[in-house]
Formats: C-alpha cells, sequence, structure tokens
C-alpha cells in the first residue's frame, strides 16, 4: 500500500514524485491528462485510473494534487470525493486563488473531508532540489500531512522551509504574497540592466559580473544568480546573445494581479508590485509602444564615478521595500481572516528553495522574531538602516534614469513609498477637503475628536 497520492505528472508533479520517493514514502501516481505525463522514472506507482490510485493508498488517504489551478481542481475534487471517507485529506500543490481554497476546505468538511492549500515554490528545480512550502488548513490535517510536505521542503542548515501559515487560505495567500513580491524584484532587477546598459554603457558580460558581485557581497539571491546565467547566453540559431532575440512582450500568470486586488481590499499599499504587475501588462502594449517610440539621445556628462554603487543601491532599497509590501500585505489578511500567520516563519521558509530566495530575508526574519506586531518592515532598526545606507545612491539612480528618460517605475515607487511613509504631514489633507467639497464626504481635524463638513464657497 501507498502513503501518498499524487495526481498530475506535469514537471513539477514528475519532479515532487521523485522527492518523495528519495524521502522513503511510497507513492501512487496518475496523470489525468496522458499526453501531460513525463516519463516514469520506475520509482513510483502509476495507476490507470482514481479508483486504482485510491484503492492503493493507506488510510488516512492522502493525495496531492499538482494540476491547473481553477476549474480543473474544482473538476478534480468532484471526481475524487466519492471516492474517499471522512479523514482523508486532499492536498492543493497548485497555484490556486486562496479564496477558492477557501470555499473548496468549506464544501469538503461536510463529507468529513479534509482540504490542505499548500503554496509550492521554487519551480522544476525546487521539485527536484526541495521547494518553499507554504501550507494552510486545519491543524490537525497538517500534522497528518507533516511527513509528506516536509519531504517536498528545501532546508536552510537544519531549518526546513516548510511551516503552517495558519487555517484555509493562509497557505494560498502567503504564496500569492512570494509571487507579488517575485514580481516586484524581477521588474528592480531589469531595471538595473536597463541602466547599466543605457547609462554605464556595460555590455550583458560586464553586467553578468555586476550582478555576481552584488551577490555574492550582499543578496545571495536566486533570481540575481539566474539573471547573470541569462545575460552570459548566446543564441544557437543567430549567434547574438539570446537576450538580444527575446521578445520584450512579457506575460503573466495572474498571481501578481490577485495580490494588487487584495491589498487594494484590504488597504494595504503596495505600489512597487502595483507598478511591476503594470509593466508586464505595458509591455504588451506593442503597437502603442511602436508608435511612439522615440530615439534618445542618452546624456554624455553622467558621472561614471560611483554609479554602478548608485544602481546598486537603488536596487537594494527597491527590494527591501518589496519586502516590506508584501509583509503588510500578509500581516493585514492574517488580522482580517483570523490566521495569525508568523512573518518571522514565512521569512525563514522564504530563504531557501523559493524563488525570492535571499540573504536579506535574514535580517527580515530577525526584524519579525524581534518585534512580531511590526505594522511596517521599514520600522525595525536594522532594517531603516540598511535602507538609509542605500538612500543616496537610490535618489541619483533614479534621478539620472529621468534625465535620461529612461523608465524605472519600480525603483521609483519604492522611494515615493519610502518617502510617504517618513513625511509627517502628506497631500491627502488637500483630497479630503476636496471630497467634502465636492461630495460632502465630511473630513476630520487636526485639532479635535469627530469628522466635519464645511459650507464651501461656490466657485466659478
Amino acid at each position: 500500500m501507498a502513503q501518498v497520492g499524487l495526481i498530475g505528472l506535469g514537471t513539477m508533479g514528475h519532479g515532487l514524485a521523485e522527492a518523495l520517493t528519495r524521502a522513503g514514502l511510497e507513492v501512487s501516481a496518475h496523470e489525468p491528462l496522458a499526453g501531460d505525463a513525463v516519463v516514469a522514472s520506475g520509482k513510483f506507482a502509476l495507476e490507470p485510473d482514481l479508483a486504482a490510485l485510491v484503492s492503493k493508498l493507506t488510510p488516512p488517504r492522502r493525495i496531492l494534487l499538482m494540476i491547473t489551478a481553477g476549474d480543473p481542481v474544482d473538476a478534480m475534487i468532484d471526481r475524487l470525493t466519492p471516492l474517499l471517507a471522512p479523514g482523508d485529506i486532499i492536498i492543493d500543490g497548485g497555484n490556486s486563488h486562496f479564496g477558492d481554497t477557501r470555499r473548496r476546505g468549506e464544501s469538503l468538511a461536510s463529507s468529513g473531508i479534509r482540504y490542505l492549500g499548500v503554496g509550492i515554490s521554487g519551480g522544476e528545480k525546487g521539485a527536484r532540489e526541495g521547494a518553499s512550502v507554504m501550507a494552510g488548513g486545519a491543524d490537525d490535517a497538517f500534522t497528518d500531512a507533516q511527513d509528506i510536505l516536509e519531504a517536498l521542503a528545501a532546508s536552510d542548515g537544519d531549518v526546513l522551509c516548510c511551516a503552517h501559515m495558519g487555517l484555509d487560505g493562509a497557505g494560498h495567500f502567503v504564496k500569492m504574497v512570494h509571487n507579488g513580491i517575485e514580481y516586484a524584484v524581477m521588474q528592480a532587477i531589469a531595471e538595473a540592466w536597463s541602466l547599466m546598459r543605457g547609462l554605464a554603457g556595460l555590455d550583458h558580460g560586464a553586467i553578468a559580473d555586476q550582478f555576481r558581485e552584488w551577490n555574492q557581497d550582499t543578496h545571495q539571491s536566486y533570481l540575481f544568480q539566474i539573471t547573470a546565467t541569462v545575460l552570459e547566453t548566446i543564441d544557437t540559431d543567430s549567434g547574438a546573445p539570446l537576450l538580444d532575440v527575446i521578445h520584450d512582450a512579457a506575460d503573466q500568470t495572474g498571481t501578481g494581479r490577485w495580490l494588487v486586488a487584495e491589498a487594494m481590499d484590504l488597504g494595504v499599499p503596495a505600489p512597487t508590485i502595483a507598478e511591476a504587475v503594470a509593466a508586464r501588462s505595458l509591455s504588451g502594449a506593442v503597437d502603442a509602444r511602436a508608435a511612439l517610440a522615440t530615439k534618445r539621445d542618452l546624456p554624455d556628462d553622467v558621472e561614471d564615478d560611483g554609479l554602478l554603487d548608485a544602481i546598486g543601491e537603488a536596487l537594494l532599497g527597491t527590494i527591501l521595500c518589496a519586502y516590506a509590501q508584501g509583509f503588510s500585505v500578509i500581516r493585514a489578511a492574517s488580522a482580517h481572516y483570523e490566521w495569525g500567520v508568523d512573518c518571522a516563519a514565512v521569512a525563514r521558509i522564504w530563504r531557501k528553495g523559493c524563488i525570492i530566495q535571499s540573504a536579506l530575508l535574514v535580517p527580515i526574519a530577525d526584524a519579525f522574531k524581534k518585534h512580531p506586531d511590526l505594522a511596517v518592515l521599514l520600522q525595525d532598526g536594522d532594517i531603516k538602516q540598511l535602507v538609509g545606507d542605500a538612500e543616496e545612491g537610490w535618489r541619483d539612480t533614479v534621478a539620472a534614469a529621468v534625465l535620461a528618460g529612461l523608465p524605472v517605475p519600480a525603483m521609483a515607487s519604492a522611494l515615493g513609498y519610502l518617502d510617504a511613509l517618513r513625511s509627517e504631514r502628506l497631500w491627502t489633507a488637500l483630497t479630503q477637503a476636496q471630497r467634502d467639497l465636492f461630495g460632502a464626504h465630511t473630513y476630520r481635524r487636526t485639532d479635535r475628536d469627530g469628522r466635519f463638513h464645511t459650507d464651501w464657497p461656490v466657485g466659478d
């Protein structure tokens, strides 16, 4: 009898099945779409249908779904439910929307079937070598599936990158935030590449060297590492750098948009993540960009001294602000849905295995360990110091980019976010007055409690 059932043998599912067998777990698997299956390695049993799969599992049966998010998950649950018994566990390891996870868990509970929504980050490499695993669901379901989830996890020293985020949709929500931060970090890296090319005049090889230097000194980032690899890769067809022949209309899966929408619903500012999502959408406006394209004469008076250091500081500050925004969204959602997410644990399990893994997560984890109720990450003394040390070069970089006409939406929005947070009084007093004048929405005063409305003079 098998200890784990796995449905979905695409690249990720196959890699996870092999990881489970390496951990000593007996696996039975099924691929509902035969053409999508990666050839089985012989290390686990391949069952022809769901009934055969379920019959091979030891109770309580534990089944990991690695199929396309959305309707296919609902359809699979509908097919599985009649075959399962109370106490069995369905584990959704795909990129499901957390709202769907909450709905499915509530529906299955009436049948006594337990449901875990598990965010798994790391891509194909993570599936093979260990991922970051963010679980959501009831405590007992997590406990009964913990050996499976930990078998999939990477490790940072003696710490497994697997944790229980909270009830129902907490795991998939945290994974959604991970993906939103990923968008922002990738956008910041792309802007740094653009500036090193456009302002510093570096070629791809020199830029790759610079990313490796930053990675060794400060970041230890998977995204920095693969950026250097991309920059050095040559297209076998043309002999040109591969990056030069890749179309610049960027795709997206939708998780970034989900996060921006949730942040807005929760009233949490996440402007850098929003700009990163918008940048991908803007890149797709190919016809409009072609019609408006202007050949720019880049400035020849840019000071080379310290330029690369300044770009590095802008990159660091932007990435820290992206993390800050993501964790603020997690905190707000955790309070709203009563999940009790431990932000220090989130930072720890993102340290290895996942796409946004970075050495910066060490001081971030320390910050939330010292101050579990930290409203904004930038309030922590050590993080504040890191941002402060980057500020001068960051401002110089954004200013130089603006003067050169080089778009840096992530770097500029992150700097604006920082400046707004540090402003004792903002422009929004005028906004409140305007709202009261045209819509009688009222406003609060600084000198006494209550809400007030002014009988404004009628304008021209």
